[in-house]
This record gives structure tokens, sequence and C-alpha cells, in this order.
């Protein structure tokens, strides 16, 4: 898609137009987020199909059916945007593909549990609900702290490192595609997180979906190191991420997770389950600050790298 004839490669200006979006205003109401739409379509088809005896095959039939629809219809959205005038296919693409992250968001949640656990414990355990699952009744401000902080980079790789790749490698081909392949990242993410719980009831069902969205996290979150330790212009991050990953069940988080703690020099805990940095003290005040501080480099260098990407393809 050529804009306006540009030199500027038009999936340059679709990357840096969704992040000044998100920067400059967040998310979009619900009633306009694509993502809201895409988990009203997970919701009515797990009603339709969890009932069915073969959990795994109807559950994967969900899955195949949110990817390949949300994938397909961001391509073909732009596309025709770009059919009717040029400069619509470049408006469509940068909201479609905010919609796919959020920066913004996920920095302001963490700031406000952070101020929250300094000043006002009880409300920060029930603010910290927004970040994570586990038991939050004894949690010390040091443990609240490592939590926010090990979300914060936790998501930073679900959340802005893999749409972006996954856009920037489709764009190899065209924007269109690029639109594409983040939505059908953002759709799998979002199947994860609303069926792919490993509990009874759901294990089964979202069987597939927890496989390939950790198969589709698998290089973001392992560049996710390289990218922190140029944030923190340290190569603590890179060493300590490589020791402590396997510390967590996940295959992916403990990467982002071990490296901010290396980055931060920090130890996080999520008790009876894993600890990383142990050499290190637990988060202090102000380790949040500085937390929200690395990500927002993080993510400046990662766009640096992603822009060259693109303009020397």
């Amino acid at each position: 898609m050529k804009i306006f004839e540009s030199t500027v490669p038009v999936s340059l200006v679709v990357l840096f137009g969704s992040v000044a979006l998100d920067l400059l205003l967040g998310e979009p109401p619900e009633l306009l987020h694509p993502v809201v739409w895409i988990g009203r379509g997970i919701g009515a088809l797990k009603e339709r199909f969890e009932g069915f005896e073969r959990k795994k095959l109807f559950g994967g039939l969900l899955i195949l059916m949110v990817v390949t629809g949300a994938g397909g219809a961001g391509y073909l959205a732009v596309t025709f945007a770009s059919d009717l005038w040029r400069p619509l296919g470049l408006i469509v693409g940068i909201y479609l593909l905010k919609a796919t992250f959020s920066i913004r968001s996920l920095v302001r949640t963490v700031r406000k549990i952070g101020r929250s656990i300094e000043e006002d414990p009880e409300e920060a355990r029930d603010q910290l609900l927004a970040l994570v699952g586990r038991d939050r009744a004894d949690l010390s401000r040091g443990e609240m702290r490592s939590a926010a902080i090990e979300s914060l980079f936790e998501n930073l790789v679900d959340s802005v490192i893999s749409p972006l790749f996954y856009f920037t490698l489709g764009t190899l081909v065209n924007i269109e595609t690029g639109i594409g392949f983040a939505l059908f990242f953002k759709a799998l993410n979002t199947v994860d997180s609303m069926i792919g719980y490993r509990t009874e009831s759901l294990q089964s069902f979202g069987y597939l979906g927890a496989k390939l969205d950790d198969i589709m996290n698998w290089i973001p979150a392992r560049l996710s190191p390289l990218l922190i330790a140029l944030g923190s212009f340290s190569a603590v991050p890179v060493k300590l991420s490589l020791r402590d990953w396997g510390n967590t069940s996940s295959p992916n988080s403990g990467w982002p997770m071990s490296a901010c703690s290396g980055a931060l020099k920090v130890r996080l805990i999520k008790k009876s389950h894993y600890v990383l940095g142990t050499e290190f003290d637990l988060p202090s005040s102000g380790d949040i600050d500085k937390a929200t501080s690395l990500a927002g480099k993080t993510v400046g260098i990662y766009l640096l790298l992603l822009s060259g990407i693109i303009f020397l393809w």
C-alpha cells in the first residue's frame, strides 16, 4: 500500500501512529474495542461448544475459528479500507494495530498499584487483582511490589513485544498481512487468558490455545532479556535470565521476569512457586517506579529495532 508516494514505509507510519495513539489516548471505549469484540466472540462460542464431550476437539475448533477469524478480518478491513481511499487504509491499520497492544494502560496500572502499596496496602491488595491471580491476603509490602514488577514484565511480552513482533513479521509481506498477524496473535492470547487456565474444567478445552500461546510467545520471551539489558545498559539481565528462567513453571514468563530482576537487582518471589534473583533483597520503595521507567526504555529500544528492520526491508 502506498500513501502519498511517501519514501517512508507505510508499515513504519502505522507502527508509530499506533504507539502515538496508545500513549495519547490509551484504550478505546469497549463498544469500539476490537479485542472486546474478540472476547465476546470467545464467550459465545465457549457457551456453544464446552458442553460437548470431546473437549480438546471442540476447544481446538473454537480457537481456530477465533484466531483465523480475527486475523482474516484485520487483513480484509485494511484491504477494503485502502481500496476505498488509501489514507483510510492507513487510519484503519493504525487503529487495529493499537488494539493489539497496551503500553500506557499497563504502566499506569502498575504505577497506581505502586503508590497504593506505599500509602494504603489493603487497597493495594485489591488493586493487585487486576494484575495477578495469586493469594494476596498475607503478602508483605515487598512481596506486593514483587508481584507488580513480575506482572509488568510478563505482560510486557504478552501485551507489547509479541504483537509488535508478529506485526513486523507480517509486514515483510505487506501491511495487510502485518495487521492480520498481530490480530491473530492477540486473539490467541485472549483465548488463552479466557479459557487456557490450568483448571480441571478448562484444562482440556483450552489445551490447544495454551500450547499455541506458549509457542507464539517463545521467541519474543527470549528476545526480552536482550531488550531489557539494552534498556538497563547492563549484561546482568541476560546472565540472570539464562540462570533463573527455568525456576518458573511457564516456558516463557521466566525470561522477562528474571531479566528485570537482574536489571533492577531485586528478588522476585511467588510463594511456593519460584524465586528469581536470590542474591538480591525484595523490592523496596521506589523500585516500582524504576521498573516502569525500565519498561519504557525497553519498549523504546524495541521500537528502534523494529523500525530498522522495517526500513531496511
